[in-house]
């Protein structure tokens, strides 16, 4: 129980970084001599067959962090639309480019979410954690391609489970790149 805790918390400290993190790009798309691939940030993917695309106005809501807690080191990233739908991740144990699981155990405690806002009070949201591992969904996973010079880039598909309705959304083709805080 107390490993199930900590990794709640860590969990709760990852969004918390990833929702108050914002990145320093104007998303204007030029290089700017960055080393960034001649392009600006985005967060992509089909949710359902239907587009998402996280907004890449002036107020850049794409963003992530590197950190480490308890000697765990943590990467998170966002892409969130103007409306307030959202997918953002985190990878505990992060050690650089590769593919890390999601929900693949009721141990594992990387996790990938997809929301939506419904009102300013309610978000639903659909999950590739320890929980949709333990309801018998897919799991998923993140690929980082890039972990160079501020940015990180890649890859993810997952099969997210609400359980407030036993529900499940099939997100596949996303794609990322952000500058880290």
């Amino acid at each position: 129980m107390k490993t199930f805790r900590k990794t709640i918390y860590l969990s709760i400290v990852c969004l918390a970084m990833v929702f108050v993190s914002c990145s320093s790009d104007d998303d204007n798309n030029d290089d700017g001599g960055g080393g960034n691939n001649g392009g600006g940030e985005y967060f992509t993917a089909k949710v359902n067959g239907a587009d998402f695309a996280a907004s890449t106005d002036f107020a850049t809501l794409i963003g992530g962090v590197k950190s480490t807690a308890n000697g765990i080191n943590i990467l998170t990233g966002q892409g969130s639309t103007n409306s307030g739908n959202f997918i953002n991740f985190s990878i505990f144990e992060y050690n650089g480019p590769g593919t890390y699981a999601t929900g693949d155990s009721i141990q594992s405690v990387n996790g990938i979410n997809y929301g939506e806002l419904v009102n300013q009070t309610t978000v639903n949201m659909w999950s590739s954690n320890l929980g949709s591992a333990a309801a018998g969904v897919n799991p998923g996973s993140i690929t980082i391609t890039v972990d160079a010079d501020g940015i990180i880039e890649g890859t993810f598909s997952f099969d997210g489970y609400n359980g407030a309705d036993m529900s499940t959304k099939n997100i596949t083709n996303g794609s990322f790149k952000y500058e880290v805080d």
